[in-house]
């Protein structure tokens, strides 16, 4: 009987130990995605916010305020950052096929934002295109990201 009740007790811990990793990478994506994510698009909200205080405000459209967002710049960011953390990652772990994919994915929206982002800001502008060919971008950058980040996170737990 005894040994039923150590046993018991060992999976007991165990799964003490589990739910307390899985807590903590609930932690850490919630840390990435306010640190990352709300915060790249805080200068958003705060020019419309001062904008709403000044005399002659114009009420942009959703595809204006988006096309002004400059998602390009903050999509080149998160993806610049996953990558960072990835490689990082791949460096000290074995490779993971999934995480390969998600960065080279990431490599390509930088290029692809790289790209793109001058023609943001130019006066010659189609609002509506900007708008929703960069929250496109942002979208799947937020995703594959978001994975990566993920990825890295959920392996360091099962490490440790």
């Amino acid at each position: 009987m005894p040994a039923q009740s150590q046993s018991h007790t060992l999976t007991s811990a165990q799964a003490q130990v589990v739910a307390r990793k899985k807590k903590e990478v609930w932690v850490r994506m919630f840390l990435w995605f306010f640190l990352s994510v709300v915060f790249a698009l805080l200068p958003t909200g705060g020019q419309y916010l001062n904008g709403r205080q000044t005399e002659g405000f114009h009420q942009p459209g959703f595809w204006e305020w988006v096309s002004r967002a400059q998602l390009y710049l903050v999509s080149m960011g998160l993806a610049v950052a996953a990558v960072g953390e990835a490689l990082m990652h791949l460096w000290k772990s074995n490779q993971s096929f999934r995480l390969i994919l998600v960065t080279i994915t990431n490599m390509l929206i930088m290029l692809i934002a790289a790209y793109l982002a001058p023609g943001a800001d130019s006066d010659k502008k189609i609002e509506a295109v900007v708008g929703q060919q960069s929250l496109m971008m942002f979208v799947t950058v937020l995703v594959t990201s978001g994975v990566s980040t993920w990825l890295c996170v959920k392996e360091v737990g099962v490490q440790q």
